[in-house]
């Protein structure tokens, strides 16, 4: 099923000959339009070619890869020579200037999406023309309409105030003003609330790329909880972690099949085709080549950081600075001390002394190509393990097709304890509930209630969560300023590992961060030249 849906994707590719040529087709004398819009097979291509716009966690040199915006987080530094915007704005540089790079992250990320925008309107102007059958039609016009919140709500995230597309005019052309935040937000959630009650809880075969009910409530959950709307976002919440089947099964469920390694096992091949994921992109090549550690044929662009590391508790629940500067000190030298971490942490990160392949220790001796600094190698003396499976063949590393998560059930469960804590709800049966079974999934103990027995207490538990739970999955960037701790978290020195013989930590870069600048992007100079009635962002 895969296979079918790519070659539905190389079919638009080969109907169209390219996007440029057909998607973003601006002469009203064209007629490709009385052409091309006439079969189902046409509009599926066209709704694969969307699929493929999601976000992902691949490196296609290109915006919207969700594990390289790690880098722009706490969470991580960069390391590769492409898409030199991600160092540039982690270090507080960030300027509305595109770099000369071929390679961009965040510069094609306004314009690609209003592009994104553009082609969803397309589809719900001329697909009625199409030999569809009338229920058929009526279900791809509520998937593309999901589609085009999704593309409306990253914008927002991204910029603040962006202007609402309803047409298929050209961005360039449009001269739109820019939408209130309330007027977008309700656009997204009207969007999403009409699609959720019309479209399937699941589609035959194996296509989690589809935007399902669930899909389209979990895009509403995000959207509400961004918005500070915490009463709708818990229920929205609710009704995807609670949502059956129309024989009664339940739709989703915490990937947990066997007794250990059930969190790594969700991100390799052994547990891809899991009832835990909602929403997927099965587009993201060159994961394993760009996370990897050079030991195993990778090149290793993201890396963790110290204060990501030190966010995993013991196994007995206990964070390491509750158990003294001896043993902080203790876990920094050995960040896998006793064998007593969260076994979340060796499922998502290689450190020091762990096995990828072979032992990686970043402080051996020459020749040691896991050495800091050496090429390929980590700037912070740890490595992304998540989304690496081993089984893959190191002498094809950037090839792969492990499907990317975009929303799971464990984020759904954990906005939901976000959206009731941040309510005045911290001590509903849920929060404690939803937290222990993500836990327990991982061998983790129960919530000590004794200790998470405040509003302060549980907000600190489940923003520790969200960061262990769904590191470099994309979630931080947005939970940092959702947050507003992105000045406290960003403008600060990076730290690395700690090298045991000498007990000095890796100093990594040092970071600024301008709060009344930098919890948007700036929008492209080009885009403001080329629309007078798009004003910056401010301090850009």
């Amino acid at each position: 099923m895969k296979k079918t849906w790519l070659l539905c994707l190389l079919l638009l590719i080969s109907v169209t000959s390219c996007d440029k040529d057909f998607l973003t087709r601006d002469n009203p004398s064209d007629t490709v339009d009385e052409k091309f819009w006439q079969t189902d097979q046409q509009l599926i291509a066209v709704m694969q070619f969307l699929a493929g716009q999601l976000p992902t966690g691949g490196f296609q040199y290109g915006p919207n890869s969700r594990i390289s915006i790690s880098a722009l987080t706490d969470d991580a530094v960069w390391t590769a020579n492409f898409l030199p915007e991600i160092n540039q704005f982690a270090l507080g540089n960030g300027n509305s200037n595109p770099p000369s790079s071929a390679y961009m992250l965040i510069f094609p990320f306004w314009r690609d999406g209003f592009l994104k925008i553009r082609t969803c309107n397309r589809f719900l102007k001329y697909a009625g023309k199409a030999y569809v059958d009338p229920d058929k039609l009526a279900q791809y016009m509520l998937e593309v309409r999901a589609y085009r919140a999704l593309f409306h709500l990253e914008l927002f995230m991204y910029y603040g105030e962006i202007p609402i597309v309803k047409d298929d005019v050209a961005p360039a052309n449009s001269y739109l003003k820019r939408n209130t935040r309330e007027e977008i937000i309700n656009f997204i959630t009207a969007e999403l609330t009409e699609c959720a009650a019309g479209l399937p809880y699941s589609y035959s075969g194996d296509l989690p790329y589809r935007v399902t009910k669930g899909a389209a409530l979990s895009i509403k959950t995000f959207a509400l909880l961004n918005a500070f709307k915490y009463q709708e976002a818990a229920a929205t919440a609710k009704e995807v972690v609670d949502l059956t089947d129309p024989a009664g099964g339940k739709m989703y469920e915490l990937y947990k099949p066997a007794a250990t390694d059930n969190y790594l096992n969700l991100f390799l091949y052994k547990g891809e085709f899991n009832r835990e994921r909602i929403l997927s992109n099965q587009l993201q090549q060159g994961v394993y080549l760009r996370l990897a550690p050079p030991n195993a044929a990778g090149t290793a662009n993201v890396n963790p950081t110290q204060s990501f590391v030190d966010e995993y508790e013991t196994r007995q629940g206990k964070t390491i600075f509750e158990l003294g500067a001896d043993s902080v000190a203790a876990y920094r030298k050995d960040p896998n001390f006793k064998n007593n971490r969260d076994p979340r942490m060796a499922a998502t990160i290689v450190y020091p002394g762990a096995t990828f392949y072979t032992v990686v220790n970043p402080f051996a001796p020459a020749p040691n190509p896991c050495a800091i600094g050496a090429v390929n190698s980590s700037r912070t003396g740890y490595f992304v393990r998540k989304y690496c499976d081993v089984s893959m063949d190191r002498t094809r590393p950037s090839t792969g097709t492990l499907d990317f998560m975009i929303f799971r059930l464990a984020d759904l469960m954990l906005m939901r304890v976000e959206a009731l804590v941040e309510s005045g709800q911290w001590n509903h049966p849920d929060v404690i509930d939803y937290l222990n079974q993500i836990r327990n999934r991982s061998n983790m103990p129960n919530v000590d209630a004794a200790v998470y027995n405040s509003e302060a207490k549980m907000r600190e538990l489940y923003r520790r969560e969200r960061r262990i739970e769904l590191a470099f999955e994309g979630s931080r960037w947005f939970d940092i300023r959702r947050w507003k701790i992105a000045d406290k978290v960003m403008g600060v020195t990076v730290m690395g590992a700690t090298n045991p013989a000498t007990g000095q930590a890796v100093v990594v870069e040092t970071r600024k961060f301008n709060k009344d600048r930098d919890y948007v992007w700036p929008i492209p100079i080009q885009e403001i030249q080329g629309n007078s009635n798009i004003v910056q962002n401010p301090g850009y």
